[in-house]
């Protein structure tokens, strides 16, 4: 099962962090046949590496996870991508990145402002399949929580299917952190 797990409570510079993390999950699902040769797929896993490495320095960054979902239904890491040929869109797995952040502003600020993840979400945007709805979701979690990709799966569900709420919610209807 993959999952992380970050403690809650910690003390920074005196004062107490709070015991929630914001959690996000982004699904890339291509449009089209795939294959780890075609042009978006290149330059998707190319950059990969400077952008985690970019993610890991970012101080609003708790953690992040990266997977895929099976056309099945099922989990995988990341290799499994590497090795699918498919020839329809709806043959092709999800590309999951789930994240813990400290709050929205660090999530925004990395996802929005850095130029290299920005440019990137620009260049492979004609390549997401958004036909099932929304692409990504956001909920808070206390920190100490095991957060699967399941659990973020069936997150986007709930925001697909009841729209924005404090259980799920996106970039644009935020609901602030729980007391």
């Amino acid at each position: 099962m993959l999952w992380l797990l970050y403690m809650g409570g910690v003390q920074v510079g005196g004062k107490r962090m709070s015991d929630y993390m914001l959690v996000h999950l982004n699904v890339v699902r291509p449009l089209g046949a795939f294959t780890a040769s075609h042009p978006n797929a290149v330059y998707f896993f190319s950059q990969l590496p400077a952008v985690f490495a970019k993610a890991k320095a970012d101080d609003g960054l708790l953690w992040h996870n990266h997977g895929a979902r099976t056309p099945q239904g099922g989990f995988a890491d990341m290799n499994g991508i590497l090795a699918l040929q498919t020839e329809r869109t709806k043959d092709n797995f999800d590309i999951l990145t789930m994240a813990g952040w400290k709050d929205a502003a660090a999530l925004h600020r990395f996802a929005y402002r850095d130029p290299l993840h920005r440019d990137g979400m620009k260049t492979l945007r004609d390549w997401v399949d958004r036909s099932d709805g929304a692409t990504m979701v956001m909920w808070w979690e206390r920190r100490g929580t095991r957060v699967t990709l399941e659990t973020g799966w069936q997150k986007l569900l709930h925001l697909r299917a009841q729209g924005p709420t404090p259980d799920a919610f996106c970039m644009q209807t935020r609901f602030d952190m729980p007391v």
